[in-house]
């Protein structure tokens, strides 16, 4: 379920059949009303104008998630979105026969097979199907993993062009970057998604 307002017109998601973004636009004028003006330890003392953080979108389906993410390119907030996902992985769905009493206790952070089933989709699934409903290029590179008891977080951040020329990029000013964060618990077999993508 989606919290928050639904689009217009929205279609179903079909990951065959998703239109790439060929040309890039000028910014929606739209855009202006969140720009604020926040004092800077980079102006030396001064202020400066920066982008509010875009509102975050919860999901608990990864086909709405994923057809959010598509939604925002169509719309051309391509560089300007974020939106949250947790839910049960496909795998686990899977084994659990979609009776989620059925699911195993060890079914968590803590187990390898887990981790491993985890990775996989993440890396041959999530982000290549992200890739799709962008309609751009994704190089997500792995910065960093952060455990602590409780939870594991893999962070994966994109700053390249997305397969857009420098030229193109500069006649409209759009430089963004992407920061994806995936985290499990130690409780469960729920994944939390946070998928952030905001100009530089």
């Amino acid at each position: 379920m989606v919290k928050g307002k639904k689009s217009k017109g929205t279609q179903p998601l079909d990951l065959n059949n998703c239109v790439p973004l060929e040309k890039l636009a000028p910014v929606p004028k739209s855009r202006s009303s969140s720009i604020v003006s926040i004092e800077s330890a980079e102006s030396e003392g001064g202020m400066i104008e920066v982008l509010a953080p875009p509102p975050v979108r919860e999901f608990d389906d990864l086909t709405q998630f994923e057809a959010f993410v598509r939604d925002e390119t169509w719309d051309n907030e391509y560089d300007y979105f974020h939106g949250h996902l947790s839910y049960y992985p496909p795998f686990i769905l899977k084994e659990c026969h979609d009776n989620l009493d059925k699911i195993k206790p060890t079914a968590n952070k803590n187990s390898r097979k887990f981790r491993r089933n985890l990775q996989h989709h993440v890396e041959r699934h999530l982000i290549k199907d992200l890739e799709k409903c962008c309609g751009y290029e994704l190089h997500m590179d792995k910065i960093d993993t952060v455990e602590t008891p409780n939870k594991i977080t893999w962070k994966f951040k994109d700053e390249t062009d997305h397969g857009f020329s420098k030229e193109e990029e500069d006649k409209y000013g759009r430089h963004w970057r992407l920061e994806l964060n995936i985290s499990c618990n130690n409780e469960n077999p729920m994944v939390e998604v946070d998928y952030k993508s905001m100009p530089i």
